[in-house]
């Protein structure tokens, strides 16, 4: 995870403020080997700390998913994107795992099913509205689409002309995944699954003596926020017996970084601040 080191030691430095004092007898079970495999153990003057990362993805196996999207849309995005008939721009809508059942093997003529569709569908929308009607004539938004089912996969391509826009866009391909409206019920699932790694270790930490944190890192834009994934945690909480004392939801979308404490001294509250951090 390319961002726990950062966030942990972001998290140390704000505590460092916070106490007034600075860290001694650091380390990182995780790799060490030195006790229960949290990332960092430390101590903040006479307090003992452990200190526990995930990154939350906003549903199980969002990342893998995500990654294998990727392979089997890049060729496509590459030679279709700007080449498509002006003016609008296009949408092609996936499921969000089209690949599942696929072999990579069958990429490559999976690429040039759905690109040739692409092409006839585009065409088709495009003749249905060849030209950018001014505000007089088209004051809305025009918008059609097309859709189909290839190897399995369903997909709709959508043309969006508007009357407002320049032809910077024009031609363009803009791809995404339509993840569903159960997205709330998925993103408790994965919550309950980080809960279920991370605290037992948590929990043999604070057998020893130390307060424990746990940081719940998103980085996704689309789909999560901290409130979204702080009443998900609330729902994951309920009933459990080894909450830790302090939760920080970590914020990493963009190049400004938040942290949120919707957990403190083993409480819970929606109501949060936003904490600015800096990328150590």
């Amino acid at each position: 995870m390319d961002n726990e080191k950062a966030l942990c030691e972001a998290l140390v430095r704000l505590l460092e403020e916070d106490f007034g004092t600075t860290r001694s007898d650091v380390t990182f079970p995780e790799t060490d080997g030195s006790g229960p495999p949290v990332e960092m153990r430390l101590r903040l003057g006479d307090r003992r700390m452990a200190i526990e990362h995930t990154l939350l993805e906003p549903f199980p196996m969002a990342i893998q998913t995500g990654k294998e999207f990727i392979e089997l849309t890049a060729a496509i995005e590459a030679d279709l994107n700007g080449n498509l008939p002006t003016p609008g721009t296009y949408v092609l809508v996936f499921p969000v795992h089209p690949t599942q059942g696929k072999h990579r093997r069958i990429h490559a003529e999976l690429h040039e099913k759905i690109s040739a569709w692409i092409i006839g569908a585009a065409n088709d929308l495009h003749d249905e509205c060849p030209e950018r009607k001014d505000r007089d004539r088209s004051p809305h938004r025009y918008r059609v689409t097309r859709t189909t089912e290839i190897e399995g996969i369903p997909m709709e391509l959508s043309l969006r002309v508007h009357w407002s826009e320049t032809d910077r866009h024009d031609g363009a391909l803009f791809l995404s995944r339509a993840v569903g409206e159960d997205v709330e019920q998925l993103r408790l699932v994965r919550v309950k699954t980080a809960l279920n790694k991370k605290l037992p270790k948590l929990c043999a930490c604070a057998d020893d003596g130390d307060t424990t944190f746990l940081i719940l890192e998103w980085s996704d834009i689309a789909l999560s926020n901290h409130i979204v994934i702080a009443e998900a945690l609330d729902a994951a909480l309920a009933g459990r017996d080894d909450w830790p004392d302090y939760v920080f939801l970590a914020d990493t979308a963009t190049d400004s970084w938040h942290f949120f404490q919707p957990v403190i001294d083993g409480q819970f509250s929606i109501d949060m601040q936003y904490i600015d951090i800096e990328k150590p």
